[in-house]
C-alpha cells in the first residue's frame, strides 16, 4: 500500500509543474505539447486515485475475511476446549470406575471368571 499514495503524490506534483509551467510560459496558450502532457499527467493521477481505490475496497474485504476467520477460530477453540473438558471428566469417571472394579474384586477376594456365551 506504500507504493499507491506516492505514485498519488508524483502525479499531483507532475500536474503541478506541467500546471507552473503552462501559466508561466511565454504565450497566453499552451502549446498542444504542453496540452498533451498535461491531459497525459490527468489521465495517470485518474488511474492512480482509481488504483488507490481498489487497494482499499480490496483491503476491506481482506479485514472482513479476516474478522470471519477469527470469529470461526475463536468458536472451533471453544469447542476444542468443551471436547476436551468432556474427555477429561470421561477418563475420570471411567478412572473411578476400575478403581471401584478393583476395590469389589479385592473385597471379595477372588476374581470372577468371565461370562460364558
Amino acid at each position: 500500500m506504500g507504493k499507491a499514495p506516492r505514485l498519488v503524490g508524483t502525479s499531483f506534483l507532475a500536474i503541478a509543474l506541467l500546471a507552473g509551467t503552462v501559466l508561466t510560459g511565454c504565450t497566453k496558450r499552451p502549446s498542444p505539447e504542453q496540452l498533451t502532457q498535461l491531459e497525459e499527467a490527468c489521465a495517470a493521477a485518474d488511474k492512480a486515485e482509481q488504483t488507490v481505490r481498489d487497494r482499499q475496497a480490496e483491503l476491506q474485504r481482506l479485514q472482513g475475511e479476516l474478522t470471519q476467520k477469527q470469529q470461526t477460530l475463536q468458536q472451533v477453540n471453544r469447542e476444542k476446549a468443551s471436547k476436551e473438558s468432556r474427555l477429561n471428566t470421561l477418563r475420570s469417571d471411567l478412572q473411578q470406575t476400575q478403581a471401584e472394579m478393583n476395590r469389589i474384586k479385592a473385597a471379595r477376594g477372588t476374581m470372577m471368571p468371565p461370562p460364558s456365551n
